[in-house]
């Protein structure tokens, strides 16, 4: 597994608030301009991307170890990334009774954050086939 902390102690949070995040989407790992843009390409509304990543997130905190000893991951400024198979978003589009536009929407988002951590962490993929963001700040530390 792979564990890139960077010395940059400004968490997803404090990102948030200092880049004006007032929005829902401003509770979860996903930067905005990611949002807008799925949301855009994806043909469904900025707000109901934002409410299910709000969904999906609080479901996430606390599932570190469900990835960690399965899938590869990068962790960037409070946020962790796990290169995960079809088959983790298989499983929560499941468990969330996400429309299947806006099931695609959120798993889409993620990979996409999921690439630009990769690249944060200097070890930039373009070809991942699926990412999961969850933030680490408000979840134990594992070495």
């Amino acid at each position: 597994m792979t564990n890139d902390q960077h010395d940059d102690p400004t968490t997803h949070a404090e990102r948030a608030a200092t880049d004006g995040g007032t929005d829902e989407a401003a509770e979860t790992p996903i930067e905005n301009d990611v949002i807008e843009s799925v949301a855009a390409d994806e043909n469904v509304p900025r707000e109901d991307l934002a409410d299910a990543l709000v969904v999906l997130n609080a479901a996430l905190i606390g599932e570190h170890s469900r990835y960690e000893d399965d899938y590869d991951y990068v962790s960037v400024e409070g946020v962790r990334a796990y290169l995960v198979d079809t088959e983790v978003w298989e499983r929560l589009r499941d468990e969330h009774d996400f429309e299947d536009r806006l099931a695609g929407a959120v798993q889409r988002t993620h990979t996409e954050q999921t690439e630009r951590l990769l690249s944060a962490a200097d070890k930039p993929r373009k070809d991942i086939d699926a990412g999961v963001v969850i933030g680490i700040d408000t979840a134990e530390v594992m070495n």
